[in-house]
């Protein structure tokens, strides 16, 4: 019920005046407008052109502008997708549909998956549910609905829910690293501690995905492999790009570069004395978006778990720290300069988080655990 009132409530939205210059309340407008049926410019057109490229024997990875065009749309994008092709997999079922319908449906799916992974969280179903539309409201989670990142999102946290059934958390894993390949790092702290049946179902859900990949269109993968380096360098070299490494080095030079690394490498080095604990999991779902070599404002949505799990186990330096990754993409235009290291601090934030909550002295710690 009250999730059928938000949903209400967003479709009455209207879109940005200007798809290029969304501004700072872009992302939940052009939400309003997929989940219409407007079938507004976003990310998805580049995923849903290269499902329907497969289907028809046509190039996955021509220009994107001319991707744009086929759907109707004008955009300007004189570069090639990014994404690898095991993302038009999981596209393929909108990919029939006409564009406009095929991004409704799409839009619908990835608000549904933004639910269920509180669900996997925790969450009872009554209340994700309404906690779903209401996370558009973040706008990593609003301009996701666009993208693929919910698939991220709800395949790491079924893997936390099925922490003690391997082979299944291996086998979410497996579907999420479909989009973006990094979140294949979540399976470290599965095998850290000696559980092999997560590689065995992480294999399996990537072999289906790559076996469907090859019957349609196996040319699609050195298709991938001859443009790829080029177009990830200079979509990497936009001053957009919120990456944590990239962002932090354009804007603070070589010093940037060892922050930022030094920060990931004691995250990673803390998990490896802390392998049985939720904070291992998180802190690799963490470096898996910390990693990434292109970023955008939604790629933040992955950390929704991390900032959770800082709520609920942190101390006050913690809660400080996720207010910052929580606010700063609420605050700040995230298509327009200087966006990039802002976004990029808030993910350091969600990192620095995690190491508070790791060393802080038992004494600061807030009352989220029983008295003992």
């Amino acid at each position: 019920m009250l999730a059928g009132v938000e949903i209400a409530v967003l479709l009455i939205l209207p879109a940005p005046a200007n798809p290029d210059k969304p501004g700072i309340e872009g992302g939940i407008r052009t939400a309003a407008a997929q989940l219409r049926g407007s079938g507004p410019p976003v990310d998805l057109v580049q995923d849903y052109a290269g499902a329907r490229a497969l289907m028809y024997d046509h190039d996955p990875y021509e220009v994107l502008t001319r991707a744009y065009a086929r759907v109707g749309l004008t955009w300007p994008a004189e570069h090639r997708s990014t994404h690898p092709p095991t993302a038009f997999i999981l596209v393929l079922p909108v990919a029939w549909l006409p564009w406009r319908i095929g991004a409704a449906v799409w839009a619908v799916l990835m608000l549904a998956a933004i639910a269920a992974a509180w669900w996997a969280l925790g969450v009872p179903w009554e209340i994700a549910s309404a906690l779903g539309p209401l996370t558009l409201l973040w706008p990593p989670a609003a301009w996701s609905i666009g993208q693929l990142t919910p698939v991220w999102l709800l395949g790491i946290a079924l893997a936390w829910r099925w922490r003690d059934q391997p082979a299944r958390a291996g086998a979410a894993i497996g579907v999420a690293a479909l989009t973006k390949l990094l979140p294949a790092v979540s399976l470290v702290p599965f095998l850290l501690r000696r559980r092999v049946r997560s590689l065995a179902g992480f294999g399996i859900a990537v072999a289906i995905g790559v076996g469907v990949l090859l019957a349609l269109g196996a040319g699609a993968v050195t298709r991938y492999l001859a443009v790829s380096a080029e177009t990830a360098r200079d979509q990497a070299g936009r001053g957009e790009n919120a990456a944590l490494l990239w962002a932090f080095g354009h804007q603070l030079g070589i010093a940037g570069v060892a922050v930022a690394l030094v920060l990931v490498g004691a995250v990673l080095a803390t998990s490896l004395t802390r392998m049985a604990s939720e904070w291992t999991f998180w802190a690799w779902s963490w470096a898996g978006v910390a990693l990434l070599p292109i970023a955008w404002i939604y790629s933040l949505l992955p950390l929704l778990p991390v900032i959770v799990f800082c709520l609920r186990r942190g101390n006050v330096v913690a809660h400080v720290l996720v207010a910052v990754a929580i606010v700063v993409p609420m605050v700040i235009d995230p298509f327009g300069l200087p966006g990039a290291i802002q976004l990029a601090c808030a993910n350091a934030a969600a990192g620095l988080a995690l190491l508070t909550i790791a060393y802080a002295p038992a004494a600061t710690r807030l009352a989220s655990e029983p008295a003992r």
